[in-house]
């Protein structure tokens, strides 16, 4: 019994009535939507490395087959699936996360709440012991006719070394703002920012004003206060 040609057989029969772009459709929309979800999310280059993929599977488990259009009618119908679920899925994605992430922002932010998230962020003040504290960096200065802020996680930074930096026009509203030396033009923005980068790509996006108010550089442990 030849097992070879009763596969290809069968599959030649199935290919003719439709049932296998069925089943591959079927499918592939379920892990079509899946991935493009995960990858949206995680910074992905999707359509590059999704292609990528599936042309590596395809070509494994398919290189021994004796039916000449059985690659070309699978590679079609991931063709128009992934072109469907990046117009639908993808936009609809887009959409939801730019009006989450932009319908949040406020008119006025202060500055002491900006330095508040950073430590949040990017100090471990649980770690402290009792009577230990943790030194932040936080300068506020002129330049050039407008205000500049920089603020660090780490203490006795100059200004060129801080991570987060906001330029303010003579109104006080965000005109500038960089975090670890790039601007918000030259990133990719979707899915990945949070905690203070979101709060600064919000004002830098709406114009926010920023209030220069009491702040503090020196903290501790929450769990001690």
């Amino acid at each position: 019994m030849d097992m070879n040609l009763i596969v290809n057989n069968t599959l030649a029969e199935l290919k003719e009535e439709g049932y296998m772009e069925k089943v591959i459709r079927k499918h592939l929309e379920k892990t079509i939507e899946d991935v493009v979800e995960d990858s949206l999310r995680s910074w992905s280059d999707f359509g590059k490395k999704m292609k990528e993929r599936i042309k590596e599977q395809m070509d494994f488990s398919l290189e021994n087959l004796d039916i000449p259009s059985y690659n070309h009618l699978i590679m079609n119908v991931i063709k128009g699936e992934l072109n469907r679920a990046m117009a639908d899925e993808g936009t609809k994605m887009i959409q939801e996360q730019m009006q989450e992430l932009l319908g949040t922002a406020k008119e006025e932010y202060k500055l002491s709440d900006l330095i508040k998230q950073m430590v949040e962020d990017d100090c471990e003040l649980d770690e402290l012991w009792y009577e230990d504290y943790k030194e932040i960096t936080v300068i506020v200065e002129e330049k050039y006719g407008n205000q500049y802020i920089y603020i660090d996680p780490e203490e006795e930074k100059d200004w060129y070394e801080c991570k987060y930096m906001i330029a303010l026009n003579k109104d006080g509203t965000v005109w500038r703002s960089d975090v670890d030396k790039k601007n918000f033009e030259n990133r990719v923005i979707m899915g990945g920012i949070y905690g203070l980068e979101r709060m600064i790509f919000q004002m830098w996006t709406r114009k926010s004003k920023l209030i220069i108010d009491n702040y503090e550089t020196s903290f501790t442990n929450p769990e001690y206060e």
